[in-house]
């Protein structure tokens, strides 16, 4: 019997690293396949295409070019980066004496002018409402595949190596030296970061992380919901 593909879309190479080995240690039984997307699919300045028809389109190219059929998809889940964008209008404020077009603060992302302030307030709402969109369903494609959206806030980077401003080289690199001298599996380490969740069943813990995250400045903060990807698969591969 061939194995059941569990698809996993995410922004770039870095999750892939830190992730992969562990999900398919766990998951031997079970085919782990990541879909690096290079970049940000919740916000597009040349797109008013509705964002589920986005996230569904992936899932269609990329069943065509694995040459997948439908009954060999467990589920399609998929990981993000928050960059902030639950924060409000006001805490997006001008900083003209910095050097660079945006920074992120543990309670504000600073810009370097008006144009670039009002450019991240309306990068921010049209992120809101699309990862709300698609953080509300739990399929795709006509109800086709189990889909699930995971975050990292700030960023993976934030989350691994407190820095929410990393910088674009070396990123690799640098989870892969941090998983070498990682005495703990990855999801232990995660869990440090999950917000505090009241609930025992995954539905309930799912929805909570999300209106935490949803919540003042918490998206600006050090917090996953990545450890529950783990419990998901658990859950529909049972």
């Amino acid at each position: 019997m061939s194995k059941r593909v569990v698809i996993i879309i995410v922004e770039g190479d870095s999750d892939e690293e830190l992730l992969i080995n562990r999900l398919r240690e766990i998951f031997e039984d079970n085919e782990i396949l990541f879909e690096p997307q290079n970049g940000d699919i919740f916000y597009d300045y040349n797109s008013d295409k509705p964002i589920k028809a986005i996230v569904g389109n992936i899932a269609k190219a990329i069943l065509t070019k694995r040459k997948f059929k439908p009954s060999d998809i467990l589920a399609i889940l998929h990981i993000m980066d928050t960059d902030g964008c639950f924060v409000k209008e006001e805490n997006v404020i001008i900083n003209s004496t910095q050097d660079i077009q945006t920074f992120y603060n543990p309670n504000s992302i600073s810009v370097i002018d008006r144009k670039q302030q009002d450019r991240i307030i309306k990068r921010n709402k049209k992120r809101r409402i699309n990862v709300k969109e698609v953080n509300s369903i739990s399929s795709i494609v006509g109800s086709r595949y189990k889909y699930q959206l995971y975050y990292f806030s700030r960023n993976l980077e934030h989350v691994i190596f407190n820095e929410p401003n990393p910088k674009n080289k070396s990123k690799y690199d640098n989870i892969e030296e941090f998983l070498d001298n990682l005495t703990e599996p990855i999801e232990q380490y995660l869990m440090r970061y999950l917000p505090d969740l009241a609930n025992t069943n995954y539905s309930d813990n799912y929805r909570q992380s999300w209106s935490f995250i949803e919540q003042e400045i918490n998206s600006l903060q050090r917090f996953t919901n990545v450890p529950l990807l783990i419990d998901f698969i658990n859950e529909i591969i049972k």
